[in-house]
């Protein structure tokens, strides 16, 4: 094996430093530009978003070689789920930029002129506490998860943080592993700092090193492109499962970071034309689907499905005001992943704590990305039988990217007479 790596390292470098990624991930990856349209009948408002477009053309937009997330073909144009959201943000503002407008650069290049210059964003960025007074942050975008890559053969065992400092581990230079690897206490002066990935991977391959810190997705990419075996290859320990933002020199203005929140969680949330959101599109074409285990339980589920079903039954009027305006218990204060919400029987959204966008809107016969009707099957299972639990993949509030979740719900007669569905969920 070491004999086809090392025959493939300068492969390995052209497609992350010379541009050439694009054609080896571009069997693995459909690319694709969603375009969307934005209007704004207020005239103050067109105004005012007219003036921060103006300045917003005038930002420069840095990023680097990180498959999937961010990366170049070979005219060094930017592709990524990060490129395309960034993209779609700017369609619905109407700001005349696109991925032409981004500049690919070494991380620890791009990662200090963000701080330093002015009209300047880097992406896709892990937001720690070690980073937070450097940018002004928008997202989270997608999550990311850190992990420590060892060669199989090497036999590496990680029980604990306190064990990662028993072995040489390279990382790239401004990498949010660094912070990570310090928090689990292994010290700065031993790290072994490399500039790019390929020199990350070739220290690994050859031995200089017994691990390195490296995105779990973004190595089986690695992989693939190398056409390596992944299975030589294990992840002894995961540092972190982060989210991805975009961040913003700190001089930036409030209001163009208020402009980019609100425009991404647009994005997220708008899915009312076919049942998933541009935003779900791009997600699901990178294939970033994710477990998640908040401690939501079934029977935390069932509880406030039947909460929800009584105080409806109770005051049909009051409860759903109280749940689109999101008070508790409807949208748990401690839990965001946990809340209920209801439709009508013909799959029309009645209320939703999490998403005001969705409220009024019929989702009959619409999917989620994986083609699933899952509202169909809600449909028939609470008209035909009552209750039941349904599966499917769908956006978590307050975090990026999309993930396996599944619902309880239940038929219920409100005081005014008319009958609605009620539902919660949890994501496993």
């Amino acid at each position: 094996m070491k004999g086809a790596i090392s025959e493939g390292r300068q492969f390995l470098q052209n497609v992350l430093k010379k541009n050439h990624l694009f054609a080896v991930l571009v069997l693995l990856l459909p690319l694709f530009v969603f375009l969307t349209s934005c209007s704004d009948d207020d005239p103050v408002s067109s105004n005012i978003n007219s003036e921060l477009n103006s300045q917003i053309e005038k930002f420069t937009f840095l990023t680097e070689n990180y498959p999937p997330f961010n990366y170049d073909d070979e005219s060094g144009v930017a592709f990524g789920v990060s490129v395309e959201i960034l993209e779609e943000i700017f369609n619905k503002m109407g700001v005349n930029l696109d991925r032409n407008n981004v500049e690919l650069k070494d991380w620890s290049e791009a990662y200090q002129a963000t701080i330093q210059t002015n009209n300047t964003i880097l992406f896709s960025t892990v937001r720690l506490s070690e980073r937070e007074s450097l940018f002004k942050w928008v997202g989270p975008i997608v999550p990311h998860k850190e992990t420590v890559i060892s060669l199989k053969s090497k036999n590496i065992t990680i029980n604990s943080g306190s064990d990662l400092s028993n072995y040489k581990i390279a990382v790239i230079k401004d990498y949010s592993t660094i912070p990570l690897l310090v928090d689990y206490g292994v010290n700065t002066a031993d790290l072994i700092v490399v500039e790019d990935v390929a020199q990350l991977y070739d220290m690994l391959n050859n031995g200089t090193v017994d691990c390195i810190g490296y995105s779990e997705i973004s190595h089986q990419l690695i992989m693939q492109a190398l056409q390596l075996n992944e299975s030589d290859y294990e992840i002894p320990f995961i540092l972190k499962v982060s989210q991805l933002y975009y961040a913003f020199n700190t001089n930036t203005s409030d209001e163009i970071i208020n402009y980019f929140q609100t425009t991404l969680d647009e994005l997220i949330n708008d899915k009312g034309q076919d049942g998933t959101s541009n935003y779900d599109k791009i997600v699901s074409k990178y294939n970033i689907i994710n477990y998640s285990d908040d401690g939501i339980t079934d029977e935390m589920v069932i509880n406030l499905v039947d909460k929800t079903s009584d105080d409806i039954a109770a005051d049909a009027v009051g409860t759903i005001e109280k749940m689109n305006n999101g008070e508790a218990p409807y949208l748990d204060p401690n839990i965001p992943a946990l809340y209920s919400f209801t439709y009508d029987t013909s799959m029309t959204v009645v209320a939703h704590p999490t998403n005001s966008l969705l409220v009024g809107v019929n989702l009959k016969g619409k999917p989620d990305v994986s083609g699933k009707l899952f509202r169909d099957e809600v449909q028939e299972l609470a008209l035909t039988q009552g209750t039941g639990w349904v599966d499917y993949i769908y956006t978590k509030p307050g975090e990026g990217g999309l993930y396996y979740k599944t619902s309880y719900y239940k038929l219920t007669t409100g005081s005014n007479g008319e009958l609605y569905i009620v539902g919660a969920g949890k994501y496993k």
